[in-house]
């Protein structure tokens, strides 16, 4: 950081020194100085539109003020972080649960530290345009070295020049990814009670070990959620089943509205959740595949979508969850986090450290491959981003005869590596809806997904300590290979690994 300070110093002091010559010897050093300083500040101008994006700029053609996102360059190694909180705890004979907490305490204290130390230039330049009325809604994040700030394409272009700043972002909309046939009858099932998509994982015979999931915790960046259903109010971390109280905080974050008690007004987090942890106290309904677990929540979409925002604040409060006073607590935070949205194809690296950071602080990252859509007809390399990064594990979507299903987006990923990671069933899926209902003809990768987050929970129960790494790699290794004739080979872009097994992955370890 010094060297930065000193860099600008040796600037400023270079330009005045040229100035002050040439007013002692115009007639030798005027030409030379001011063309030599033309091209610094060409050169400027030339780096700082580099780094805005096309799209932000159409963005501000039709309003004054455009919300947009900062990324800053500097980042923090986080494996670096986590391996010394690893050792210390080591050293000091830290049980697991406590030698966990260290690292996720090292992992927020150092991010936030960086973004505090990188971004205090660009904020103090915003807030001093604030006044003017030219910025608004400065916000400033850790779990990414970021800003978002409504402001105009001025500012915007100012920020740019800044030499932190790596890029000047759009805030765009994320979409989920499903589809619903009505009045679909779900396939019968072949396990009482239980649905044909929890039963062709296998989550029943590992329920049978004595394996549910429980004193885990999933999480869902989503619509929102019914907690109270009749499938998940005792599954809610916040409802304790003893006294029937309950408390919201750090079990539930509405990234959209601010509404501290948990909702779900479109149905599909609701449905989400219950594909993850869904069942009744009589045994009925069994419609998840980790009925053990406790979730928490994140309502991060709209009927809309989820703009880039809303969904920076989700990812942070899931690294350290927080209640309604903004305290956060890194004891809080789940073992899993499922996404059932995501963007487009190919390189698009805005959420990528999000991920990453999540990785460090040993919670699970599941992403859904994503569906085809009019702009993403699918095909080659049509997985989207999140899911597509290399520190993503993408979920492809299969049908009850087990053949990918024609909606589920290919790979490779833009990396070269094989995706979707795995897949799981996502065609005419029952589980919970808001009203305290339940429907079926359910479909896509957000239906698929929440059975990955929910064995990756079952692994927990059995090992705490197994890293994310270590997870995956399970999971990989005990999947069903599915091949066709479009994919003769496993693992491939359409299949992944294949089918995930539930029982084999937690047999594997017990």
């Amino acid at each position: 950081m010094t060297k930065k300070i000193h860099s600008k110093k040796s600037f400023s002091m270079a330009v005045s020194l040229l100035m002050t010559l040439s007013l002692i010897t115009p007639g030798v050093t005027s030409s030379e100085t001011t063309s030599q300083l033309h091209q610094q500040v060409n050169n400027t101008n030339l780096i700082a539109k580099e780094k805005i994006s096309d799209r932000l700029l159409s963005n501000f053609n039709e309003d004054e003020k455009v919300t947009f996102l900062i990324k800053f360059k500097e980042k923090v190694d986080m494996q670096e972080i986590a391996a010394s909180a690893r050792e210390s705890a080591e050293k000091a004979n830290l049980p697991s649960k406590k030698s966990l907490l260290v690292k996720r305490s090292a992992i927020v204290s150092e991010l936030k530290a960086n973004s505090l130390e990188e971004q205090q230039n660009v904020k103090q330049y915003l807030e001093s345009e604030e006044t003017k009325g030219n910025v608004k809604d400065i916000n400033s994040y850790y779990i990414v070295n970021g800003m978002a700030v409504t402001a105009t394409k001025e500012v915007a272009e100012k920020v740019a020049s800044f030499p932190e700043v790596e890029k000047v972002l759009p805030n765009e909309t994320r979409q989920l990814f499903t589809t619903k046939t009505e009045d679909a009858l779900a396939p019968e099932s072949e396990v009482a009670n239980v649905e044909w998509n929890v039963s062709r994982v296998k989550a029943h015979e590992v329920w049978a070990m004595g394996i549910d999931g429980s004193g885990t915790v999933v999480a869902s960046i989503d619509t929102g959620v019914q907690w109270d259903h009749p499938a998940l109010k005792e599954k809610y971390r916040g409802y304790n089943v003893s006294t029937g109280q309950t408390d919201h905080d750090f079990n539930w974050f509405d990234a959209t509205a601010g509404q501290t008690t948990p909702y779900d007004d479109l149905g599909h987090g609701t449905h989400v959740t219950g594909t993850m942890v869904g069942s009744e106290t009589n045994g009925s309904n069994q419609v998840g595949v980790a009925p053990g677990a406790k979730f928490i929540s994140v309502k991060a979409f709209a009927a809309n979508g989820g703009t880039d925002v809303d969904l920076l604040e989700a990812a942070q409060w899931i690294l350290a969850p927080t209640d309604s006073e903004g305290n956060a607590r890194v004891d809080m935070a789940p073992d899993v986090v499922n996404n059932s949205w995501g963007g487009g194809p190919g390189l698009d690296e805005w959420y990528r450290d999000v991920v990453t950071n999540w990785r460090a602080a040993d919670i699970f990252p599941e992403f859904s491959a994503g569906n085809t859509t009019l702009s993403n007809p699918g095909g080659p390399g049509s997985v989207a981003s999140p899911a597509n990064y290399p520190e993503s594990f993408a979920t492809g979507a299969t049908d009850i005869n087990n053949a990918v299903a024609n909606f589920s987006l290919r790979g490779p990923s833009p990396y070269a590596e094989i995706k979707p990671d795995i897949s799981a069933p996502g065609v005419n899926i029952r589980s919970s809806v808001p009203g305290g209902g339940y429907e079926g003809g359910w479909n896509g990768t957000s239906m698929s997904g929440p059975a990955i987050s929910a064995v990756a929970a079952m692994l927990r129960q059995v090992n705490a300590d197994l890293s994310v790494d270590e997870m995956e790699q399970i999971l990989l290794d005990t999947a069903i290979p599915l091949t066709d004739t479009q994919y003769p080979e496993t693992p491939n872009h359409g299949y992944g690994y294949g089918l995930i097994d539930a029982y084999e992955a937690v047999s594997s370890i017990m």
